[in-house]
């Protein structure tokens, strides 16, 4: 009995040694990051006037750089491309928690998609696996059911494959961030068809998934507890502006909250040389599309 209970200490013993140790791979997969923005949220190093939040159309079609040297307000980008709203509050609860709140917040829309099913769109959880050494977000991923309650206390049920691969990550070609965060493209896709359609699409309310409509209007919400501006930001797309979503947006709009549309007349943006593809604009496309919103912001605020 005594060799028993020696042994179950010693593996004991062990055992909380290696979980002890396996905090440093998880701080070592943190280090391995390249996109820092998440690590740099909740360690409170994000204090600007202006935040862009969205997905790929929020961090390609908006550079902040450009918009800080217009409007003269600080700006940055947290926008992540495959992301959804429910990643988007969750950035903006983050941000708020960490950091001096914004003046202002630019909600990039995904027209028409911001509200229906989109595998293309999703809760970013692998933006958040190598971050688990921080209780802030293991808690996050507890409230998701992606952790289980006693990883809280052991390190092992923290850890996810991707902790495991000590490769230094680095930027892809349409993922290189710049230092204010947005990534602009320089190319365009070879699949791309430069025929704009002129044919506008009828929005259907009936297939909006009802998490995304309360995500949605809980993002607005956050905004005005804390007194946060909040526009919606409508970028071009290589077709007609669908106007029926708009109005959807609209009616969702609270009163203290404004949308900021793109100038649907301008021939410009019948140029195919400005997109990467029907829903994404390239560098220069981008370039005209910001001093837009700057000027707006310029004239209202």
């Amino acid at each position: 009995m005594r060799k028993f209970l020696k042994t179950l200490i010693i593996f004991g013993v062990v055992l909380i040694t290696a979980d002890r140790c396996f905090y440093f791979v998880l701080k070592h997969s943190a280090d391995l990051e390249v996109d820092k923005r998440l690590e740099d949220v909740i360690n409170g190093n994000i204090n600007k006037d202006i935040l862009i939040i969205g997905s790929s159309r929020g961090a390609r079609n908006i550079i902040a750089s450009q918009l800080e040297k217009n409007t003269k307000y600080s700006a940055y980008n947290l926008s992540y491309p495959g992301s959804n709203i429910a990643f988007h509050k969750f950035l903006l609860q983050s941000l708020i928690k960490f950091n001096e709140k914004p003046k202002m917040v630019l909600l990039a829309i995904d027209d028409p998609e911001e509200l229906v099913y989109n595998n293309s769109l999703n809760f970013r959880y692998e933006r958040l696996y190598p971050l688990t050494k921080y209780e802030y977000i293991n808690d996050e991923m507890i409230k998701r059911d992606k952790k289980n309650w006693f990883s809280k206390h052991i390190n092992f049920l923290r850890g996810n494959k991707s902790n495991l691969d000590f490769r230094k990550k680095s930027f892809s070609h349409l993922d290189t961030i710049q230092q204010c965060g947005s990534m602009p493209i320089h190319s365009q896709n070879e699949n791309f068809k430069s025929l704009y359609s002129n044919k506008e699409k009828i929005y259907n309310v009936d297939k909006e998934i009802s998490e995304k409509v309360e995500d949605f209007l809980g993002f607005q919400e956050l905004c005005f507890q804390h007194n946060i501006k909040l526009i919606f930001c409508f970028s071009p797309n290589f077709y007609k502006f669908n106007r029926s979503f708009r109005d959807r947006i609209q009616l969702l709009c609270q009163n203290e909250n404004e949308i900021f549309i793109y100038d649907t007349l301008n021939p410009i943006y019948k140029d195919p040389s400005l997109f990467y593809d029907p829903v994404h604009l390239q560098k220069k496309g981008a370039e005209i599309y910001t001093k837009e919103i700057s000027n707006f912001i310029c004239n209202k605020h």
